[in-house]
């Protein structure tokens, strides 16, 4: 057992972000929003929101229905971290496929950020495509340093599965997957490799067909899951999140189908981990499946 004592306030930051929240984790994930927000500072990463953003807008929709709109809407959100004079981080993968496939047309292609500058000019905003857009399992891995994480923080006593999500698939190297494996492993007893980690959560299904993105994906992932006898389903998502959880309910009330795992952010880990009690970042809120038995586990860890 890790008896190992809680990561200190450390007090010289060491990266500076704007964090874009996107549409559903501050709706439907406060936990998720709040644990970040309080977590981070404290592993030296200065923190603060993208405060005018708009949804971000996801690709796989807008860019087949207008690109500019997509582009556009997309620049107006980079900015505001550039005003800011900090990089963008996100969590959603969604969120970040966006932001950083926006950010990296208008890098390179002076045409396409000459066109968004003269809408946003409308507004009396520029974009200079100026900074990075980093994924928050970059910055925890990369900058807060994974081995940091090893070393200083005691795990939490429970056993996980891992839904990674397609968006994290971004880069050839796989380097996001990764990074969710290896930041999960190091702060819990045991990630539990199942045959569905791959499987789309049915998002982007629930478009064209709700029975399939319920039925075929999500209820597929859920029984897979079940059968492993976890703790807690781990994510990073705010989509992935959203599809779930509707998922759930209409599983629930179509064929009275239950999943009483708990879905929970890789950042309530880490803030349990760093030292934060469950309800300083409310982790008993808003949950379709009680999250009190990881809460006792936690609890009961060294008694």
């Amino acid at each position: 057992m890790n008896e190992k004592e809680p990561v200190a306030n450390t007090e010289t930051s060491t990266s500076r972000y704007a964090f874009f929240l996107g549409c559903v984790m501050p709706v439907k994930m406060p936990w998720a929003e709040s644990a970040i927000m309080k977590t981070l500072p404290r592993l030296g990463v200065d923190l603060t929101y993208v405060t005018k953003s708009t949804c971000c807008p996801r690709a796989g929709v807008w860019i087949s229905v207008d690109k500019r709109v997509w582009l556009t809407l997309a620049s107006y959100n980079l900015l505001q971290a550039e005003q800011a004079g900090r990089d963008l981080m996100a969590s959603c993968n969604g969120c970040y496929v966006t932001l950083y496939e926006a950010n990296k047309l208008l890098k390179e292609d002076p045409e396409e950020l000459r066109m968004v500058n003269e809408y946003l000019q409308e507004a009396h905003n520029h974009y200079n495509a100026s900074i990075r857009v980093r994924h928050l399992l970059e910055v925890l891995y990369e900058e807060v340093g994974i081995e940091r994480i090893k070393t200083e923080l005691p795990k939490v006593p429970i056993r996980v599965a891992l839904h990674p999500g397609c968006h994290m698939r971004i880069f050839e190297d796989g380097r996001l997957v990764r990074y969710f494996t290896e930041l999960t492993g190091a702060l819990v007893n045991e990630v539990v490799p199942y045959e569905l980690e791959q499987m789309c959560c049915g998002l982007q299904a629930n478009l064209a067909d709700r029975e399939f993105a319920t039925y075929e994906r999500a209820k597929q992932k859920f029984d897979a899951i079940k059968a492993l006898g976890v703790d807690a389903l781990v994510i990073v998502c705010s989509g992935c999140y959203d599809q779930f959880e509707r998922g759930i309910k209409i599983l629930e009330k179509e064929i009275g189908y239950k999943f009483d795992i708990p879905i929970i952010h890789l950042a309530e880990l880490l803030a349990l981990s760093v030292g934060f009690a469950p309800d300083d970042f409310g982790m008993r809120l808003l949950r379709t499946a009680s999250v009190e038995p990881i809460i006792e586990k936690w609890e009961n860890r060294t008694r």
